[in-house]
């Protein structure tokens, strides 16, 4: 009879997990399937917006030129990772138009870095390998 009643809260505390998990997944964002990509599917506000790219080109050993055209009113941020995942260089871009800088980053060893260039509802992350 007691390890009835001691089932009895452990029952109680499964059901209402259950119903929270079932809730949870109704409120969750839309979700829709992108062509090509087998069974993945992607959250709408995940997609990416062809207009926000950008070019990488390695100049000299250690350095490289990230540039890009900014079309939108909002701020780009550029975020350059080292191969270890640490943040070296962040700069946030305000003006509209046309973005070119050149980085040197000679002193970091060893000279591979993913660079993400963004804004709060885009962003865009490529790779260079600067030696």
């Amino acid at each position: 009879m007691t390890k009835k009643l001691l089932l009895i809260p452990f029952m109680l505390l499964f059901m209402l997990s259950v119903g929270f998990a079932q809730k949870a997944a109704n409120d969750s964002v839309a979700v829709e399937k992108v062509k090509g990509d087998g069974e993945v599917a992607y959250p709408k506000k995940l997609l990416v917006n062809e207009k926000l790219d950008f070019k990488l080109s390695k100049t000299q050993s250690g350095s490289f030129i990230v540039s890009f055209y900014n079309n939108e009113s909002k701020p780009v941020v550029v975020k350059i990772y080292d191969i270890t995942g640490n943040l070296v260089k962040q700069e946030t871009v305000v003006q509209k138009g046309s973005f070119s800088k050149e980085y040197n980053l000679a002193y970091y060893k060893p000279s591979f870095f993913v660079v993400e260039v963004g804004n709060s509802k885009y962003n865009r992350t490529k790779s260079i390998m600067a030696e």
